[in-house]
């Protein structure tokens, strides 16, 4: 089953998925690195100093919500469907991409990470300019959101994502990759860009 949703337009989703991949990645990287405004430090809040910095193993699930992300989209089963997750994808990006560029924000590591390849592979690819808000936090629910309109979901799955999701927000703050307001922040952008880009549908 999965193997057919898999190959059902796949030459659309080939091209889909280097294009978006070629323009995030260049964009995000850029951004993540270089500030043509002043930086703004994230405010904090209680949870955010109660998480413990934590590369290990949360780096790992960190990384997790990559298979999430980069294999929904595979599974789509019409151009329709793909082309308003690419519609949602389009908003949410320019969205967060012109808050990093004109509001760039941080939050601080600290200085000695570890020898973990996971968190080091994580710092060697990602900035520190685009804390705010959360890319994570804003695919995570519009693509929860995809899912749960395009397919017929057992409610077992609900769960169990539900709990692989907490646990990749938690990894987050664990990592000092976020806070929790760039998580609150970047999940309204990405269910906002769902309902957007989905109007009008049944």
């Amino acid at each position: 089953m999965l193997l057919q949703l898999a190959k059902a337009e796949w030459r659309l989703k080939l091209r889909i998925t280097v294009v978006l991949n070629a323009v995030f990645w260049v964009c995000y990287g850029t951004l993540g690195r270089h500030a043509l405004f002043p930086v703004h430090e994230v405010p904090m809040l209680w949870i955010d100093r109660v998480v413990p910095f934590a590369p290990e193993p949360w780096s790992w699930v960190y990384l997790s919500y990559f298979a999430f992300s980069g294999g929904l989209p595979w599974l789509l089963p019409t151009r329709e469907a793909i082309r308003r997750f690419v519609i949602c994808v389009g908003i949410m990006l320019f969205i967060c991409f012109t808050v990093f560029l004109f509001l760039p924000t941080r939050v601080t590591r600290p200085e000695v990470i570890g020898s973990g390849v996971a968190m080091n592979w994580i710092v060697t690819l990602d900035g520190t300019l685009n804390a705010f808000p959360s890319l994570h936090a804003g695919f995570i629910v519009s693509m929860s959101a995809l899912a749960l309109r395009v397919f017929s979901v057992p409610r077992w799955t609900i769960v169990v994502c539900g709990l692989w999701f907490a646990a990749i927000a938690y990894s987050t703050l664990a990592t000092r990759q976020h806070y929790s307001l760039d998580l609150l922040a970047g999940g309204i952008i990405g269910w906002i860009s769902h309902c957007f880009a989905w109007r009008g549908a049944r």
